[in-house]
């Protein structure tokens, strides 16, 4: 199994305990919101844009996106990010399924507190379109997926790429470059193993 595919089975185990809290706690993000994708806070490492860095390199728009990348703010908003909502993706992100941890957990997932019990953070948006879910939620921050237990998980796959959250579209230019170079240099082997034959 590739360093892709276990996070891309983390992102599975995070998508599931979000949807059973979801069911458990009648949470929901508004309709075509997206307001959480605009940020310039939102941030991911390395290891987590491995997955859309893949699937970049797969479609072959790496150089595409690099230029995107480069003519924007490294700490701007996520280039993924599109004002209107997708049809053929949900909500505003053109690279849903492949989209960090952060943007699976955000709105449903908790902190820990200063005695080191849970606390559940829910986005401003659900807060104000739904208070009654979020009052009926909150007695339930044990039940809710904890960011710091599923942050542990991605260091625990890999302690280098995965322990250094950056701005989102750093995290991708750099990911795709380790891709991309990883390919080159796979490719320069096999050139290398056959001429040798």
């Amino acid at each position: 199994m590739t360093l892709v595919s276990h996070v891309m089975a983390l992102y599975e185990r995070i998508d599931s305990a979000v949807a059973e809290f979801q069911l458990k706690s009648g949470l929901r993000c508004p309709s075509g919101c997206g307001r959480c994708c605009p940020t310039a806070k939102v941030q991911a490492t390395l290891l987590e844009m491995l997955p859309a860095a893949h699937e970049i390199l797969v479609r072959g728009s790496a150089a595409d996106c690099l230029e995107r990348l480069a003519d924007r703010p490294v700490d701007g908003a996520c280039a993924f990010y599109t004002p209107q909502p997708q049809p053929d993706a949900s909500g505003h992100c053109t690279f849903y399924q492949w989209r960090p941890a952060l943007c699976r957990l955000f709105g449903y997932a908790a902190v820990r507190d200063r005695t080191g019990g849970r606390a559940l953070s829910v986005c401003r948006r659900i807060k104000q379109t739904d208070p009654q879910a979020v009052a009926a939620a909150m007695p339930m921050a044990d039940a809710a997926p904890c960011f710091v237990h599923f942050g542990a998980q991605v260091f625990a796959l890999d302690p280098v790429l995965g322990n250094r959250p950056m701005p989102i579209n750093a995290a991708l230019r750099q990911a795709i470059e380790r891709l991309g170079l990883g390919i080159a240099f796979a490719y320069t082997e096999t050139l290398r193993d056959h001429s040798a034959a």
